[in-house]
């Protein structure tokens, strides 16, 4: 029988790692089929609970390990270990390093290593997980992978034998790196020097075990990233990977290494392409990626989460090698953008009309396992705004303005050209060129503009008066300091904290009374004079904006088209007048899609209403709406490099998707 201090060793456990290693033993046949811990149980009944946060296992005490015990009388005591991951290289300060401990290689049959589980206190942390090893069952691995062999794979590592008199204390280590949430599946254990074939108890994550993450063993480029940066207390992600591959390298001959379906170097190979060349940005996205707006897709075209992503996602630009961190992110009607602390712009996605800044849609030929994504060429970017389907920029230091895209109602240029429909190269808009412009905005057809001096300049579309009469326009006592536009409405703030509309009034997105079903003239909003308006947001019919009341709190305020939920007011009539938002929620930011609006709270959660037909508000369905419902999936990763300090969570809606980050503030 095993020694109490085994049965009842207690302690409080906070592991990120799963089991990197089996308990092995000789002439014992197959224990029972594989069992599983619940993922959630009360921690006053002994088990460990998922703490969603953190990312691991938290609490409970050992159980007693029945087949352990019995496994180790039938052998008369002796215990062998069969490693998997760091054990590989690394035996610890611990019983395996005792001198009386020693090793060998063997392989594990029928189960293969992955790069499958998250790492939050190992090779990572819970703002942005590493990823360590596991092993996986082969019909597992084809499950979700769809590969197609029928041969047991090979999973090569070290036999540890340890003594009877260190069993105790050896398993009593284990226990307390490896319990936690885990399989115990009997497996075949071949030693490498005899032939001889153990019967091996193995620790693992099972695929319905939270940490488990299906998308890196899926698209192994994505993989690479994460551990080419990811660090954690117990050092670089990468360092964990490239040791197991020399262990690999040095112990397996290269036929042998075809024979074990082993990524290990493939993704060494893959994270060192990525060290040396590119730098990463890390976000997540849902919605609809058809033109690989959410960049869901790998460098031929193929789809790894489908065309669209119902809850959020993890995703990754890769760009070439500089030192920049994101200060911004935007979603247009099909395409997307990042803008980094240099000035650099990044576009992505939809480009039918040249709204991403050049000819074709292709990225930079290169051999990193992602493609990089090229900056727009030759312009400092200070701000950056997307339309529908196109683009308008104003660069650093000049505040001169340049658009791209489609022009057909002269939104790129401010003139209609009959041949020059698309521009895809980034112009200078010369009716301005001699105008300093610091703020700018684009909607569906029309763009809008606010100069150095507080005036406000439209071009564009201006058939339902979204555009001014005249050629700028700015309050008699006040200057414009920000404006936003929809699909045929434009909305102002001056420096009084007050809000102006014009255009289109058909579904009230004016917030005022009007006989007229629109309204070319710039007018105050009716609204209480006890509070500040500090940011405004245009859907394309719907108008919300962040406003300060006379207790200093932030509140929300919408009005405008509402069939869709996109008021979050739980029902679907149009709002004409200014109406109180979101009361039981504290809004820190917030952005407005084609049809929906989508917040960030004060606990950096993520809410949404509206439209939802590409699962564009992520809360795992397609259905719209009409209150705020929490955004599900994937957490908002902190790209490490970004100071923690000044960053913040971001959220930039398009016309059917959304993209969330942690950027730095300006």
């Amino acid at each position: 029988m095993l020694g109490s201090k085994y049965l009842f060793y207690r302690f409080v456990l906070i592991v990120a790692t799963f089991p990197a290693l089996v308990i092995a033993w000789t002439n014992h046949p197959p224990l029972s089929t594989t069992t599983s811990r619940p993922m959630q149980l009360n921690i006053e009944e002994g088990t460990p609970i998922w703490d969603p946060v953190a990312q691991i296992y938290v609490g409970g005490i050992v159980p007693e390990h029945a087949a352990v015990q019995e496994l180790i009388e039938q052998n008369h005591g002796c215990l062998r270990l069969f490693g998997y991951g760091s054990l590989c290289w690394n035996p610890g300060s611990g019983v395996l390093a005792h001198p009386s401990v020693h090793h060998r290689p063997a392989k594990a049959r029928g189960y293969r290593r992955c790069w499958a589980q998250k790492s939050t206190d190992h090779r990572g942390v819970p703002s942005f997980p590493g990823i360590v090893c596991t092993l996986l069952k082969d019909d597992e691995v084809r499950q979700l992978r769809s590969l197609d062999y029928d041969s047991p794979t090979f999973t090569e590592g070290l036999v540890y034998e340890v003594p009877s008199e260190l069993v105790d204390e050896c398993l009593a280590e284990l226990d307390f790196r490896e319990k936690g949430g885990y399989a115990r599946d009997v497996i075949d254990v071949i030693d490498d020097q005899t032939g001889q074939v153990l019967q091996a108890l193995l620790y693992r994550g099972t695929l319905d075990n939270p940490a488990i993450w299906p998308r890196v063993l899926r698209y192994l480029p994505f993989a690479a990233a994460i551990m080419s940066v990811a660090v954690g207390p117990s050092g670089a992600n990468h360092e964990y990977l490239h040791q197991l591959d020399d262990f690999l390298e040095s112990s397996t001959t290269a036929s042998q290494m075809e024979q074990l379906f082993d990524d290990t170097y493939i993704l060494s190979s893959m994270t060192k392409s990525f060290q040396r060349d590119a730098t990463l940005f890390f976000f997540v996205a849902a919605g609809s990626n058809q033109h690989n707006q959410l960049l869901l897709k790998d460098a031929v075209g193929n789809l790894h989460q489908g065309e669209d992503a119902h809850v959020m996602t993890e995703s990754v630009l890769c760009v070439s090698r500089r030192s920049d961190v994101a200060t911004g992110i935007y979603a247009g009607g099909g395409h997307s953008a990042l803008l980094t602390q240099e000035g650099q712009l990044y576009l992505w996605g939809w480009n039918e009309h040249g709204q991403l800044g050049r000819g074709d849609n292709v990225v930079s030929d290169s051999s990193l396992p992602i493609h990089p994504i090229r900056p727009l060429a030759q312009i400092v970017v200070d701000q950056v705004a997307l339309g529908f389907s196109h683009t308008l920029v104003l660069e650093r230091g000049t505040g001169k303005l340049f658009g791209f895209g489609d022009n057909s109602r002269g939104q790129v240029n401010g003139q209609i050209e009959r041949k020059a429909i698309s521009i895809f190269e980034p112009t200078e808009v010369a009716l301005y060129k001699d105008v300093i412009f610091k703020e700018v905005a684009a909607g569906l057809f029309h763009s809008a503009c606010v100069t150095k001096d507080g005036q406000l300049i439209t071009f564009g579309c201006r058939k339902f008066g979204q555009c001014l009469e005249g050629s700028s326009w700015t309050p008699s006592d006040s200057k414009v300091i920000q404006v936003a536009c929809g699909r045929r409405h434009t909305v102002v703030l001056d420096a009084k904290g007050r809000v102006w509309t014009f255009g289109d009034n058909q579904y009230g997105q004016l917030g005022r009374q009007s006989v007229d079903r629109s309204d070319p003239t710039p007018r105050l909003v009716d609204v209480d004079s006890t509070w500040t308006v500090q940011a405004i947001h245009c859907g394309w019919s719907h108008t919300v904006v962040l406003a300060q009341n006379a207790d200093n709190q932030t509140i929300v305020w919408g009005w405008g088209r509402n069939d869709k939920g996109q008021l979050g007011l739980a029902d679907t009539s149009c709002v004409t007048r200014p109406r109180l938002l979101f009361k039981d929620h504290s809004v820190v930011s917030l952005d407005c899609g084609s049809e929906s609006t989508i917040l960030v709270d004060a606990e950096d959660r993520i809410w949404s209403c509206g439209w939802n037909e590409h699962g564009n508000l992520a809360d795992g369905s397609t259905e719209d709406a009409h209150q705020l419902t929490r955004a599900i999936g994937a957490s908002v990763p902190l790209t490490p490099g970004t100071p923690e300090d000044t960053s913040r969570l971001r959220v930039a809606a398009g016309g059917a998707h959304v993209i969330a980050m942690r950027v730095v503030s300006n």
